[in-house]
């Protein structure tokens, strides 16, 4: 009798279990079902944020802004992301940091966006990346460059710094030590080097990581002076005489966008470039601003491996059709800013088709952001990965200019393409700190 009783139990309970285990399958099949029917008809909004007036607006700031432009009317044409055409909100960097603030917060809460896209000056970056986490909302920083974005204050450091704050690009490292590595390798009997950067975050961080950099490569160099004004200044003329009278071999300058360009026509000017070399760490837009005016013979860092001329379009279709597509709508090739707009924006969509196959619909911000770490991706400039601190890494491509009758300004030539391992620190160490652990 007793084990017709235990029998009976065994059986209700494994029917009972049975009833149990099937309910919950049913009620994840629901949830599965759901998920997949729920794709909103509502177009994604997305808002770039670049400087689009003032003087860091045409080198920078509009090309940027056109780039966007250009990528989604050609994915809209393609079927949109997961089948969502794309509303874009083209938004101004200009202002200053509060009014960046304010517009972020107003586009994440009040606009509702899906996603900021946005930022070149370092100092919006760093007061507007910390509203992700705060707000809720996917923010992606596509160009600005301070390594400190996502370094924590001593090494090593925890990681990442914010859930959904992320950079699709490389920081200033690149930059700095790939014109550290260059000016090693093609002039190695140089004795004295000077600076002239401007005078807030970007070109003070952008120096001591060159300064470090340099010094380490090249013990025995002397630095002869460094110069600081302050940013969108309009006269340059005493620094330049200055910096005439120190007699560095070599200048290194952070100089972006309107700064860059007044600095260079003054230096030539006064005859700067006659006597010494300018080494500009993000200057690659600079000599087509210019035209052939621009000196030969000066060091131009990409930012990246971003170059309308490499890859070789031979080799790389994808930067072949980028260079043609860009210059058959704005009459210009694309500079680095198009390349940091295209990686901001394929990031993000190749990060919400990854997170939607697996959930079966369009996927939550924290879905996304989830797939956007670790992500790998082509790009007209190669491959492209955001690692596990939320910040991206690449090659750094440094040239030399060189006049050609080809083009109506200088091109690079020759270039160095130095690799990821060299000019970007591992996850979880500081820059400075990994400079300074390096043995040569």
């Amino acid at each position: 009798m007793e084990k017709s009783r235990r029998d009976f139990l065994k059986i209700t309970g494994g029917v009972a279990a049975g009833f149990v285990l099937a309910g919950c399958r049913q009620e994840q099949e629901k949830v599965v079902e759901e998920r997949k029917a729920h794709i909103p008809k509502s177009p994604v909004r997305i808002a770039g944020v670049s400087f689009l007036t003032g003087v860091a607006a045409s080198p920078f700031g509009i090309p940027g802004d056109n780039t966007f432009r250009m990528l989604v009317d050609i994915i809209n044409q393609q079927g949109g992301i997961l089948g969502r055409k794309i509303e874009f909100l083209s938004k101004d960097e200009a202002g200053g940091v509060d009014t960046q603030v304010k517009l972020a917060r107003k586009l994440i809460l009040d606009d509702r966006v899906d996603v900021i896209l946005g930022y070149i000056s370092s100092g919006d970056c760093e007061a507007v990346l910390p509203l992700s986490d705060e707000l809720g909302g996917l923010i992606v920083a596509y160009d600005c460059g301070t390594h400190k974005l996502m370094e924590g204050s001593s090494s090593p450091y925890s990681f990442p710094k914010y859930k959904l704050g992320f950079r699709s690009a490389a920081h200033l490292s690149i930059d700095n030590i790939g014109l550290a590595l260059m000016i090693k390798k093609h002039f190695p009997n140089i004795k004295a080097i000077a600076g002239i950067n401007p005078d807030y975050a970007w070109g003070r961080d952008s120096w001591a990581v060159f300064e470090a950099a340099i010094k380490k490569l090249m013990p025995n160099i002397e630095v002869v002076g460094t110069w600081w004004p302050p940013l969108f200044t309009t006269d340059y003329t005493a620094h330049i005489s200055a910096l005439i009278g120190a007699e560095p071999d070599i200048v290194h300058t952070s100089f972006w966008g309107g700064d860059a360009v007044t600095f260079t026509k003054q230096a030539l000017g006064l005859g700067l470039f006659s006597k010494m070399r300018v080494a500009y760490s993000r200057g690659e837009p600079i000599p087509q601003e210019i035209g052939r005016d621009f000196p030969e013979g000066q060091i131009i860092g990409c930012a990246g491996p971003h170059y309308f001329l490499y890859p070789p379009p031979d080799k790389w279709p994808l930067n072949k059709w980028f260079v043609e597509e860009y210059s058959k709508r704005y009459g210009k090739y694309p500079t680095y800013p198009c390349y940091h707009a295209y990686q901001a924006l394929y990031s993000y969509k190749a990060a919400v088709e990854k997170a939607g196959s697996i959930v079966g619909g369009w996927p939550t911000v924290e879905e996304v952001a989830k797939m956007m770490s670790g992500l790998s991706i082509q790009t007209p400039s190669g491959h492209l990965s955001i690692m596990e601190n939320h910040d991206g890494v690449e090659d750094v491509v440094v040239g030399i200019t060189k006049l050609t009758p080809k083009y109506p300004f200088p091109i690079l030539d020759p270039i160095e393409v130095f690799p990821a391992h060299m000019v970007n620190p591992p996850v979880g160490i500081r820059t400075i700190d990994w400079i300074n652990s390096w043995e040569v």
